[in-house]
This record gives structure tokens, C-alpha cells and sequence, in this order.
């Protein structure tokens, strides 16, 4: 008998590590700079606590999916240690390695249950056709029933969320979040569940639950990918429920800490909007958003997640490319003024950013509202990820390319009653695959000159991803300048077009960049693309922008990023071998060509999702927790 093929994402350094530590100190080698002192880089990412994956990792097992899992977040903390001589001003580093399991209702129910699978359904469960109607009733039915046994526990489960995606900052919290639930609240640098924060205010206003009366546990399903204006401290996000208006909008100001910029412009308060309905036609599979300074942005793209297409033999995920997307464009405090843009079928499921145009004349709030995101033409990511085959309804026609691009948006202003405006621009950036894209966090809302992400030496993006491709360069795109080049095109007589405009491919970059060199405050040698490129068999994830003291350009800073040697993995078993570790890499944005430290780490650090860097101020202002959620005891 052959040996069975094994699961893509069943292997490798995607398998988890649920070994935990807390704040361990790390060798370094290179010098880490004085602008991490205080502050924390943290990493969220599915890691499951339960036993199925370590016995079988072939691709006919247990279902199973990358975005399956606990949520772990894993971090590490320069913490400062004064220095012993008053010659030197700048105390010593200690990098603190410190990972745990975010203790959602999920992870503890399954450990009070003493079940050997996971409670939810897995998404590769979900993605089965009318063939596998019988497993996904039975998934679902058995995640009701384990729900309703939990609740003669200690541990009951009244949220579903798994805290496996993202984690950010906002009001004195830092938060871990999903699609299937509301944020959890954790502390820094410890990494502590203290418990689930469904937007409920300082001052006894109502959060999501309480305000959706029954269905309240349904209402309070939240974006994993909330935008927090860095200029006012508001937060804004999306809820996506399976009942009718389906989609609702929330703006949650800061009264905890408002940003210094707020604070010196002495800002009236900004109001307080919950669960603001949006409608749209069908629930979706609406994964991020995006804000610039006046508005929000909310993706309606034709990738639907519904319950009601089995009963038209269609998966519970499901893309239909002869829908358009549609972009609802709405003032940021007044939702019910949204307008609807409508563009040809694609899927996003990342924005980098979306940024105001000014006014032409005194009257007009903005010109038009600009978009740069990450535009999928297939949904073979998800499938992939999930070791399952893209069914050819929803595959590309016959030599066509699937591509996932660096992509912009524009949307002007108008006060047109109709419901089919149009962008008046729309156009890849760039040829290059592009993915996980990460602005400085003073640029979240936009404009940003450069925004930075991941891409993989051979293949497409969505293909290569879901084939468990790694990420070996880590890429900084100059995106003020090919939209200014973009726009030039279109003004020269050629119209929308899908053509990038850079249409290099990833190793003609490579090839063809120069060493960028000067005192970091000139723009001559600003290449649209540059491209750090890993070594041979090593493999990045997401990076986040720390800023230099007193920057010189916008890109002078640094990229931190987990970064795994597989030479480390047995070529037999396809697993780590023991003693297998990963290293955090300090990155100058300004070069993307130097390492400037190596962190090294006590253990591996599997491939993940979404990370965070935040600053010494956020670390020394955070909310004091009034508890901390306790571990289960280990099995005995």
C-alpha cells in the first residue's frame, strides 16, 4: 500500500507548538534599536489545542483548515533594564519571549468537556457541497449540542469566538479578534485572557449583546480587522449576522486614553454608534474594511457565507463570479448616507488603506475616497487552505490567470440618488504577487506613501498560498507613485485597464534594484518596488512598521517579522525536528536589504495570520484588567 498523501497545512511549521511560555529572556545577535525599548510585537494566529493533528496529517483525516484553531498570540516584549553606568543614557534591551492560548469560551468548554475534537465545524466542513450535507449537520448539530452540555460546567460557552486572527489596539485594550464573536481583551506584555469585550461602555452603555436581545450571541459576530483613526481614537467595525439586514456598522470613540493628537486639539467627543444597520442582499464572507479620515468603507464582494446555498446544491462558502462587488462608501458617524459603487466580481479580503482626496471647492466634504487593497480573482485560497479542490463552478474560464494584486480604488463623490455608480478609477499597482499588507500605524487611515506586505519568488499568490507556498520576500511598494503613473496612463487615452502598472515580475525586481543609499531624506534612488529577499529555506510572515525617533522620510524604521530556518525539518516526516526554533528579524524598512538584529527565540513560532506592534505608551497607559481568566489545570 502507498503512503498517504499528507495534509498541506498539516505539516512542516504549520503544525502547532502548544507549549507555552511567559516572557522568557532571548539572545540576540546584531543591535537592537533604542525605538523598541518598552514596547511589545505580537503575533495572533489558529493553533489547535486538541489532540487530532498530532496523530494524523494526511489529507483524507479529520477536516481541517489553516484558519481552523485557538487563537495563540505570540510575542515578544523589549522590555528595558536601566543601564549601570550614568555615561550611558540608553538602558539595555531585553527581548522577552512570551506565547499563550487566548482563553475564549471555545478553548475552555473543550477542556472542561474533555473532548478530542474541536467543538466548531471546521471551514474545510463548511465548504462541502450538497454530497457532505450529512457531515455538516452532524457538525453542526454536535457543536449545539456540546454548547448546551457546557453549561454544566465551570466553563460555559456563550461565545463562539476563537480569537485566531488579529489583534490590535484600541482604548486602553489590547484585543484579539475573529469573524465569530466579539473582541477578547488580553494584557500586555503577559498575554493574559481577562475575557470578551462586546464594545460596552465606560459609562453603562449597552454592548452588542445585551443590545440584540436573544440573538444578541449572533449580533456580536465582529470583523477581525477593525480600523482605529490614530488622529480621534475611534474605532470603527462591521458585524455580519445570518438574519436580515445581515450587515450593521459601529463606531466606538476612546475614553480611556485618547491618541495625543486628540488630546492637544481638545476634540469635542466624537459620537457613539452601535450596530448601525447596513443592509445588503445576503450574508457574506466579509473578512476586512477600511476608514480613511472622513469615511468608511464596507465590501460587499460576491463571496457569500450562507446556510440557505445548500438548499440550492451550492457550499456554505460560496463565490459567484458573474455578481459584481459592490464598495459601500458611507460618511464615518452617518451610515445611512452610504453609496454603493459597483466593480466586476473579485474577492478582498485585505485593504492597506483608504485615504480622503481634498475638496475642488469649499462645499464639497472630499473629492473622492481612495482605496488600496489586496484584490483576489478566485476563491482557490480557501479551498486550498483547506487541502480541498476549487469546484469548477467557481473556477477561472479556460487561460485565464488567477492573481492577487496590489489594487486601487477610486470612488468620487456625488450626490446622485442612483444605486450603480461606478469607480473612476480602478487598476493593479503591481504584477507582482501581494499579500498581508501592513501600513505604519499613524498612517492607518490614510494616505500612506508606502505600503508593505508579503510575496512568494514563483507562483500566484491565492494559488501558491493555499499550497501551503511560504513567504520569502517581504515587499515595500511605493504606492504614491504608481497611482500617480496609474492615473497618468488613464489620462492618456488608455482607459481602465487590468494591466499593473508595474509590470515587472517579482525576479525582475530582484534583478534590477540598486542599494538605496544617503541620509534617508532624499527620493531620488525611490524604486515603485523594493523587495527584501529571505535566504535559501527561509520563511517570513506578516510584518508591522516600528518608526525611527524623529524619522527622516516616512519609510525610515524597521519591519519585525517571525522568520523560520526549514532546514530545521526532517525531509522524511516532513516535521521539526527537537530543538527547533524561529527568530525574530529587525528589518530597516528604509534599505530592505539589512537585518539590523536577530532575536532568537526559545521555541518555533508555526506560521500564522496577523500581527501588531505596540508602543511603550499603549504598553505603560492599558486599562488595569479586573481579572484574568484561569488556565485548566493540566490533565493529571
Amino acid at each position: 500500500m502507498g503512503t498517504k498523501p499528507r495534509h498541506t497545512y498539516k505539516q512542516g511549521n504549520y503544525l502547532p507548538v502548544r507549549e507555552e511560555r511567559t516572557l522568557e529572556e532571548c539572545a540576540c545577535e546584531g543591535q537592537l534599536p533604542q525605538e523598541l525599548v518598552g514596547g511589545m510585537y505580537v503575533r495572533n494566529g489558529g493553533e489547535p489545542a486538541l489532540a487530532e493533528l498530532r496523530g494524523d496529517d494526511s489529507a483524507d483525516g479529520p477536516a481541517y483548515h489553516w484558519f481552523d484553531g485557538d487563537g495563540m498570540l505570540t510575542g515578544v516584549y523589549f522590555k528595558p533594564v536601566p543601564s549601570s553606568s550614568p555615561f550611558d543614557p540608553n538602558p539595555r534591551i531585553a527581548p522577552l519571549f512570551v506565547n499563550k492560548y487566548v482563553l475564549t469560551d471555545v478553548f475552555l468548554a473543550s477542556k472542561a468537556l474533555g473532548v478530542t475534537h474541536p467543538i466548531l465545524p471546521s471551514i474545510a466542513t463548511l465548504l462541502g457541497s450538497i454530497w457532505s450535507l450529512h457531515l455538516i449537520l452532524y457538525s453542526v448539530f454536535r457543536a449545539l449540542f456540546l454548547a448546551f452540555c457546557s453549561f454544566f460546567t465551570e466553563s460555559p460557552l456563550r461565545h463562539l469566538s476563537v480569537a485566531n486572527t488579529s489583534v490590535l489596539w484600541h482604548d486602553g485594550r489590547a484585543l484579539a479578534s475573529c469573524e465569530s464573536g466579539p473582541l477578547t481583551w488580553v494584557t500586555l506584555p503577559e498575554l493574559d485572557t481577562v475575557g470578551f469585550w462586546s464594545l460596552e461602555g465606560d459609562n453603562g452603555e449597552k454592548g452588542l449583546r445585551e443590545q440584540g436581545g436573544m440573538l444578541g450571541w449572533m449580533k456580536e459576530w465582529t470583523t477581525a480587522h477593525p480600523k482605529r483613526d490614530p488622529h480621534t481614537g475611534e474605532l470603527m467595525l462591521f458585524h455580519m449576522s445570518f438574519l436580515p439586514p445581515y450587515l450593521h456598522y459601529s463606531v466606538i470613540p476612546s475614553t480611556h486614553a485618547p491618541p495625543p493628537s486628540a488630546r492637544s486639539e481638545k476634540a469635542a467627543p466624537t459620537p457613539r454608534i452601535l450596530a448601525a444597520p447596513v443592509p445588503i442582499a445576503a450574508p457574506r464572507m466579509m473578512h476586512d474594511m477600511a476608514a480613511s479620515r472622513t469615511h468608511s468603507i464596507l465590501l460587499d464582494m460576491p463571496l457569500s457565507l450562507d446556510p440557505r446555498n445548500l438548499a440550492l446544491g451550492k457550499p456554505v462558502i460560496s463565490y459567484d463570479p458573474s455578481k459584481p462587488a459592490r464598495f459601500g462608501v458611507l460618511p464615518r458617524h452617518k451610515p445611512t448616507l452610504v453609496k454603493w459603487y459597483i466593480a466586476p466580481a473579485c474577492i478582498i479580503f485585505h485593504t492597506a488603506f483608504a485615504y480622503d482626496e481634498p475638496p475642488s471647492t469649499s462645499h464639497d466634504e472630499v473629492e473622492a475616497v481612495n482605496l488600496v487593497c489586496c484584490r483576489l480573482n478566485s476563491p482557490r485560497l480557501i479551498y486550498s487552505a483547506g487541502n480541498l479542490v476549487l469546484p469548477e463552478s467557481q473556477s477561472l474560464p479556460a487561460g485565464a490567470k488567477e492573481s492577487c494584486e496590489l489594487y486601487y480604488y477610486r470612488f468620487p463623490s456625488s450626490s446622485s440618488a442612483s444605486v450603480t455608480l461606478e469607480p473612476s478609477h480602478a487598476f493593479p499597482l503591481a504584477a507582482i504577487p501581494f499579500e498581508f499588507p501592513t501600513v505604519p500605524q499613524d498612517r492607518a487611515v490614510g494616505p500612506s506613501k508606502y505600503v508593505y506586505g508579503c510575496s512568494v519568488k514563483h507562483g500566484s499568490f491565492d494559488a501558491a498560498l493555499g499550497s501551503a507556498a511560504k513567504i520569502d520576500c517581504l515587499v515595500k511598494v511605493n504606492v504614491d507613485l504608481l497611482v500617480r503613473q496609474g492615473k497618468k496612463r488613464n489620462e492618456a487615452g488608455e482607459g481602465q485597464s487590468e494591466r499593473p502598472v508595474d509590470e515587472r515580475g517579482i525576479l525582475d525586481v530582484i534583478a534590477q534594484q540598486t542599494p538605496r543609499r544617503g541620509d534617508r531624506t532624499s527620493s531620488d534612488d525611490d524604486e515603485p518596488i523594493r523587495i527584501f529577499e529571505l535566504p535559501p529555506l527561509h520563511y517570513a510572515q506578516e510584518s508591522s512598521f516600528v518608526p525611527r525617533q524623529n524619522p527622516r522620510s516616512e519609510d525610515d524604521g524597521y519591519l519585525l517579522t517571525y522568520v523560520f530556518d526549514e532546514r530545521q525539518l526532517d525531509p522524511s516526516t516532513g516535521r521539526a525536528v527537537e530543538g527547533a526554533k524561529s527568530e525574530l528579524w529587525v528589518i530597516d524598512a528604509w534599505t530592505m536589504k539589512d537585518v539590523v538584529c536577530r532575536v532568537k527565540l526559545p521555541q518555533r513560532v508555526p506560521y500564522g495570520l496577523h500581527g501588531h506592534w505596540f508602543s511603550r505608551e499603549e504598553i505603560e497607559e492599558q486599562r488595569r484588567a479586573p481579572s484574568v481568566r484561569s488556565r485548566p489545570p493540566p490533565k493529571s
